[in-house]
This record gives structure tokens, C-alpha cells and sequence, in this order.
């Protein structure tokens, strides 16, 4: 049971203390009425908004997205990236182009464009860091509306307007809910199962609606002990225009100058990883044919080559850093023993 704090009212009479009751609702009166104010939130947050996500009710945030649908901008902090309607996303995490890089092989590809950390990274034609169709299709994807965050289970709602809450709970899930409500304030609590054969998931949510939106949620996992399941986040949402600026353009540059410095920061390394993918072959036919594919398929998207000649007793795999003008180089030979090593050569 909450106290509401007592106000005067017009005329100076005073309203003393009321007490607000979690009431029990049945499912199937309940989810309807949340379904009904997820919907509405949904098109809000898509006339511009912001959410913030905690891992703790009163922690730092943990991702920040901020939506201008006027400029046809999205910032997400979580990256960080910013995506931009009919341009693309400019992205500073290196979340995929840099997966394979060490830190000091980036902060090297930084260097050789003249910079002392990574800078922000345009891909003309990608709307997130998965490369979606449109600008329009990453919103539905991706943008952190309340009912991507209701839904715990689902990732197709955001392509079904129709659908938000319905999604929530499965038939079997055994579910609890109850509603408070304090003035304009309505709070439903929600506690059920997702089993999963084996691993079943305790699910503890909460959603905080405020004339007709939802402005805050609550969603605690609880999985079997050291199942890793465990996941606690809180969210609140405000709607209207915000300012999406987007990087200086002498912090930029193009995805294609960015491969190029990072191929160069990691030559030996990925020179190393193909040669050392060749050791164990048994006949030099066979060492330098498989060399030779892998060789072309490691260059899909690159722009340092990896280069292969044919030398006594095997082949070399070498490639030219563009910016020192160093050739690195691996030979993979099957002598003096019937099977393939690898060694650097200078």
C-alpha cells in the first residue's frame, strides 16, 4: 500500500492522505488496457523522444537513445552511433568493423589518418549496425519505442502496429498481474514464467503510464542459479522534438579509408592467421590451390590484399602496409618435412 501526499484544493480545502491499492486484474482484462497505451506510445516516441536504460533503478544510464524524426536522426550512446535518414550511420564503437582488431591495432589505424583515437566512421547506405533496407525499417528494428521493451519475447512487433502487449505473456505462462492508481499514474506489475525446456526465466516487470504513455518500465530475469540468465533493466521514456547533432566533419571519415588504415594496422596479424591456416597440408598442389581460396576470400571487403607467389616447396603470402610502404611476409612450405609450417620472412 503508497500514501499519496495530501494538497490543498481550490476553495482551501485540504485532501488528507489517500491510500493506493495494488489491485489483482485478470489477464485477459488487463493486457488489453496495456496493450492499448503501448500502441499509443509507440507513435509518440515515433514523433520524437528519448529513453534511457539502467541496469539499477537510480545507476547511470547504460544506452541513450534520442530520436528527431524531423531530421530523420537516431544517437545511440550504447554504441556509440548516430544514423541518419538517407545518408547512413556514422559509428565511433567499431562494434563490427573493428571486431577482429586488438586496442593498439586501432588506435594505430587512428594514427595513420592523423588522429589520436578512433574517429567516427560513415557507412553511406547501413541504418544500424545491422545493415537494414531503410532508414524506416531500422526504426521498426531497432529504436527502443516502449514496446520493444514491453515485449520481452518477441522481435517481431515493431513491424506490426497493430500488436504491442499482446505479445507479453504465453497462454501457459501462469501470470500475476495487479494496477495502482495515483491520480493520472498507472502502474502494472506483471509476474510470470518463460520456460524453456530446461532453463525456465522468472519474469518481473513493471510498466508506469502517465496520461496514456508509458514513461517507465521494469524488467527483472531471474533464470536458474549460474544459468546466466539473470538480467535486471529499467527504462523511462519522454516524448517530444529533441536535437540530434551530428559529428564535426573533421572528426569523419568514410568506411573505406577506415578499412584501409585498419587492414594496415593488422597486416602481420591477419598475414599470421591465414598462414597458420594452411599448416598440416600434404601436397604442395593442394597447399598452394587451398592458399590461393583462402587468400581470395580473406580480400572480400578489404582493402589491403593479401597477395600469394609460389616459392620452392610451397607459397608465400605477403601484403604492403600503404602507409610505411612495408611488405610483410609468411611462407608456408612442406620441406624439409611432408608437412606444411608456416614462418614469417624478412
Amino acid at each position: 500500500m503508497r500514501l499519496l501526499s495530501g494538497v490543498v484544493a481550490t476553495g482551501g480545502c485540504l485532501l488528507v492522505a489517500v491510500p493506493a491499492y495494488a489491485e489483482p486484474v485478470p489477464v485477459a482484462e488487463g493486457v488489453p488496457q496495456i496493450e492499448e497505451a503501448c500502441v499509443a506510445s509507440r507513435k509518440a516516441f515515433f514523433d520524437g523522444g528519448v529513453v534511457v536504460l539502467r541496469e539499477k533503478p537510480k545507476g547511470d544510464p547504460v544506452q541513450v537513445q534520442r530520436f528527431d524524426p524531423v531530421r530523420g536522426r537516431v544517437t545511440d550512446s550504447g554504441w556509440p552511433a548516430i544514423i541518419v535518414r538517407g545518408k547512413g550511420t556514422y559509428d565511433r564503437s567499431g562494434f563490427v568493423l573493428d571486431a577482429r582488431l586488438r586496442k593498439a591495432q586501432v588506435r594505430q589505424a587512428a594514427r595513420y589518418l592523423g588522429f589520436r583515437s578512433r574517429p567516427w566512421v560513415l557507412t553511406r547506405g547501413q541504418f544500424g549496425v545491422v545493415s537494414s533496407g531503410s532508414f524506416r525499417q531500422f526504426l521498426r528494428i531497432d529504436v527502443l519505442a516502449p514496446d520493444r521493451f514491453v515485449d520481452l519475447d518477441s522481435t517481431t512487433v515493431p513491424a506490426q502496429p497493430e500488436r504491442c502487449a499482446s505479445h507479453l505473456l504465453a497462454a501457459d505462462a501462469k501470470a500475476t498481474l495487479d494496477r495502482t492508481i495515483a491520480g493520472d499514474v498507472t502502474t502494472w506489475n506483471m509476474t510470470y514464467r518463460l520456460d524453456d525446456d530446461a532453463l525456465p526465466v522468472k519474469v518481473t516487470s513493471s510498466v508506469t503510464i502517465r496520461n496514456g504513455l508509458i514513461v517507465a518500465g521494469t524488467a527483472i530475469l531471474r533464470g536458474q542459479r549460474g544459468a546466466g540468465l539473470d538480467l535486471d533493466n529499467y527504462a523511462t521514456w519522454k516524448y517530444g522534438r529533441v536535437d540530434v547533432p551530428l559529428p564535426d566533419r573533421r572528426d569523419v571519415v568514410s568506411q573505406r579509408k577506415w578499412i584501409r588504415a585498419s587492414d594496415a594496422a593488422a597486416l602481420v596479424t591477419d598475414l599470421r592467421y591465414l598462414a597458420g591456416s594452411l599448416e598440416g597440408r600434404r601436397t604442395l598442389t593442394g597447399l598452394r590451390t587451398v592458399a590461393r581460396e583462402r587468400a581470395r576470400r580473406a580480400n572480400r571487403g578489404h582493402e589491403v590484399l593479401i597477395k600469394v607467389r609460389n616459392v620452392a616447396g610451397g607459397v608465400e603470402l605477403f601484403g604492403r602496409n600503404p602507409y610505411t610502404g612495408e611488405v610483410v611476409r609468411f611462407q608456408v612450405v612442406l620441406e624439409p618435412v611432408p608437412t606444411a609450417t608456416s614462418r614469417r620472412v624478412r
